[in-house]
């Protein structure tokens, strides 16, 4: 009974190798590796379009310390949008002349002797504005035709006027000559004058200056005072009358 199961072994052992044989080695079949850079992935594509490409930063900046967003161009175009445009233009386009167009302070004392309703005589000098001389006539008449208590007058040759009135390349000012009113130096700038304002309007705007009267910007037409805020088509050259009666009242008139 017992060699029974030995010439079963026997008989299986053949079987058993046949179908290992048919089985193959039993190693596992690889599949083929992909060449590296043949395809792009998702993630590839991800950040590349959120700007996370090789060697370059979110930021605009790559590693190496490149600027990646252009030459600021744009940037500097878009920011002269935002503030407006040029700082400084005008409504042409141009640069306007300064805020403050007064050299220290405005003046203040009035004339001393003044006794209180008496007519101060306050003197210009008008020859070193050369063509212009006809604005500062203009000028002098409109302050001349409504304050009571003070006349504007030419000079008399040989005479030192009280005002100097001149010609300058830059912009319109007035240079007051110490704290007393109607004393100091009146300019009249090209530059203004270039952009289309008024030349007697000028005149008449440093002339207040001098006369004690601050800047009312932005104002009326009706105001010279109101200076370049109407713009180069307003060419009013005549105070108003608030503009009137402070001139009166700093020179010592009753009220």
């Amino acid at each position: 009974m017992r060699s029974g199961p030995r010439r079963w072994a026997r008989a299986c052992l053949p079987l058993s190798m046949l179908a290992l044989a048919a089985c193959g080695s039993g190693e596992p079949q690889s599949s083929p590796t992909p060449e590296v850079g043949s395809a792009t992935s998702i993630d590839g594509e991800l950040g590349d379009s959120a700007g996370a490409r090789s060697g370059e930063d979110p930021s605009g900046v790559s590693r190496d310390g490149t600027d990646t967003r252009g030459d600021g161009d744009i940037g500097e175009s878009a920011g002269a949008a935002a503030s407006g445009g040029q700082a400084g233009q005008g409504e042409e386009g141009a640069a306007v002349w300064p805020v403050d167009d007064v050299v220290g302070a405005v003046p203040r004392s009035a004339p001393s002797g003044q006794g209180k309703g008496a007519v101060s005589v306050v003197t210009y000098d008008a020859r070193p504005a050369g063509e212009y001389a006809d604005a500062v006539r203009d000028a002098a008449a409109s302050w001349n035709d409504r304050v009571r208590n003070v006349r504007l007058r030419p000079a008399s040759d040989g005479a030192k006027a009280d005002i100097r009135i001149t010609v300058v390349k830059g912009w319109p000012g007035a240079d007051p000559a110490g704290a007393n009113l109607g004393r100091g130096t009146v300019e009249i700038g090209r530059e203004a004058l270039r952009q289309g304002y008024a030349p007697a309007r000028v005149v008449a705007h440093e002339l207040g200056h001098l006369l004690g009267l601050e800047d009312k910007q932005p104002g009326s037409c009706s105001s010279v005072m109101s200076g370049k805020s109407p713009g180069t088509r307003c060419t009013n050259s005549a105070p108003s009358g608030a503009e009137v009666r402070q001139v009166e009242a700093n020179f010592g008139a009753d009220g």
